[in-house]
């Protein structure tokens, strides 16, 4: 099997995107490539929205990442600043994945066991 490389599409609305928060986004998202999560393709888009905001919370990191069989999954953080905001949304995607993997997990030793009961039905009789 080739190996693919993730697409990934840094984008930014009404903020000029620094090399900094590019670095660092591109850095946490082959952070959460792992041996058994492979992702497809991540998009992240930095807005600052101050117009119908009133708070001073107006930086906004938006994760959306795709997983095999078209499976989205997508993480979305407000913040004072957009270090914070990078930080918060990507940690909330590693969370979101996680459960995936534990879901996965228990799927299948799920499946397992299942087979497991059926073998020794079956060199039981």
């Amino acid at each position: 099997m080739a190996e693919q490389t993730l697409d990934l599409k840094v984008e930014s609305r009404n903020v000029g995107m620094t090399p900094r928060w590019k670095a660092e986004i591109e850095r946490r998202t082959e952070a959460l490539q792992t041996d058994t999560i492979r992702i497809i393709h991540a998009r992240v888009t930095l807005t600052k929205n101050a117009h119908h905001k009133k708070g001073a919370d107006n930086a906004e990191a938006l994760i959306v990442v795709t997983l095999p069989r078209r499976r989205t999954v997508t993480a979305r953080k407000e913040s004072k600043t957009f270090e914070e905001a990078i930080r918060a949304a990507f940690q909330a995607m590693e969370h979101e994945l996680e459960k995936i993997e534990e879901k996965r997990l228990a799927r299948n030793a799920k499946a397992l066991a299942k087979k497991a009961e059926k073998v020794i039905a079956l060199t039981a009789v």
